[in-house]
């Protein structure tokens, strides 16, 4: 096993301890939920600092969907990164988008704080600061929401009209890996159903980047649009 992996390993170990949650099967789901919020925030902030060396997503990938927001967009000028742990996320597309790009990741643990552009913050909440304001939201770690539904809804209202949420899915996002550090699972379809459904009259669904045959990290990325009188984008 490699070290990342064991770091992984030994996080949802801590989780499963800590957490006591009760397993629910949906629809394409699987969601944990935990005796109260405390108890996730506790089991979010010591899973953070079992793996907090360890990185999920690669720089490869970041600078892809930098690249494809730049096409796409024209240019951003401020950006948001959801469940960053470290902070590589936007690091990485600051340093892709260019100098004038503001981009800021957040992270429910106190361990926010020992990272450049990174603030202490449950994503589940609205950011009055960042409401209407950002020309793209991304995470790989919505599988960490005890409420999908509140975190898309916060994150599709950071966006200005014309915006970007772009959501990876991978193999790790799947129902069969959700547990107490990783409370929600869902196969793709579902993950769009639950997307459309949290975000009703705020936008519309806008393409999916397959990458499933890329190096290193492979996924696809949902892509939401806020206003649904965007264009749509072919996945």
């Amino acid at each position: 096993m490699t070290d990342g992996k064991a770091k992984f390993r030994r996080a949802v170990e801590i989780a499963t301890e800590i957490g006591q949650t009760q397993r629910r099967d949906g629809d394409g789901t699987v969601l944990h939920s935990y005796p109260d919020y405390e108890t996730y925030r506790r089991v979010q902030e010591e899973g953070n600092k079992a793996k907090l060396t360890a990185q999920f997503v690669n720089k490869e990938h970041i600078f892809f969907l930098a690249d494809h927001l730049k096409e796409r967009l024209g240019g951003v000028g401020f950006g948001l990164c959801h469940g960053v742990r470290r902070g590589r996320e936007q690091k990485w597309f600051r340093r892709r988008l260019g100098a004038g790009a503001e981009v800021i990741g957040t992270e429910i643990s106190e361990t926010a704080t020992q990272f450049p552009n990174t603030v202490q913050w449950d994503f589940h909440d609205p950011n009055p600061d960042w409401e209407g304001r950002a020309d793209f939201v991304y995470s790989n770690s919505w599988d960490h929401a005890f409420d999908p539904h509140r975190a898309f809804r916060a994150w599709a209202g950071a966006l200005r009209p014309g915006g970007l949420l772009l959501l990876d899915h991978t193999a790790g996002h799947e129902p069969r890996s959700a547990n107490a550090l990783d409370p929600f699972g869902a196969t793709f379809e579902a993950l769009e159903r639950t997307l459309d459904e949290a975000c009703a009259g705020l936008g519309a669904r806008a393409g999916v980047l397959d990458r499933r045959d890329g190096p290193g990290y492979r996924c696809r990325v949902l892509i939401f649009a806020r206003d649904a009188g965007l264009a749509a984008f072919p996945g």
